[in-house]
């Protein structure tokens, strides 16, 4: 069995808004490294850390409460062809993605393009 040591988080960022995309390997949190995830404007939008190579903690700083939300996951629980919604426990809102890299990028281009299309309707009323 092949295992897909790349994940990607998206998240936005509560400073300026943009939608960021970080992409990660396994291998990076080798002996218990954390990765972080920063914006262009150099906001650190998601924290990564294994400390034991079968589960790995995701830190978020939430949009939405201001909080910052610690997700656990094991390797095994990430859907690699799909994309898990990340909720900010106080109001449901989805404030991250994780998931394998494509169905990530796939959905970005997807909400990026959404937003682009609601501003163009928004713009012509």
């Amino acid at each position: 069995m092949v295992f897909d040591a790349n994940i990607s988080v998206s998240v936005r960022c509560k400073r300026c808004g943009r939608f960021i995309v970080g992409d990660m390997s396994f291998f990076q949190m080798k002996n218990g490294r954390q990765v972080c995830v920063k914006c262009e404007c150099g906001e650190v939008v998601a924290k990564v850390k294994s400390r034991d190579f079968k589960t790995f903690h995701v830190l978020i700083p939430c949009l939405i409460c201001g909080k910052d939300h610690k997700f656990i996951y094991t390797w095994k629980s990430v859907p690699w062809e799909k994309v898990k919604m990340l909720s900010c426990p106080s109001s449901s809102y989805d404030i991250a993605f994780i998931g394998g890299q494509d169905p990530i990028k796939n959905l970005v281009a997807k909400r990026q393009k959404d937003m682009e299309e609601l501003i163009e309707v928004l713009s012509n009323i």
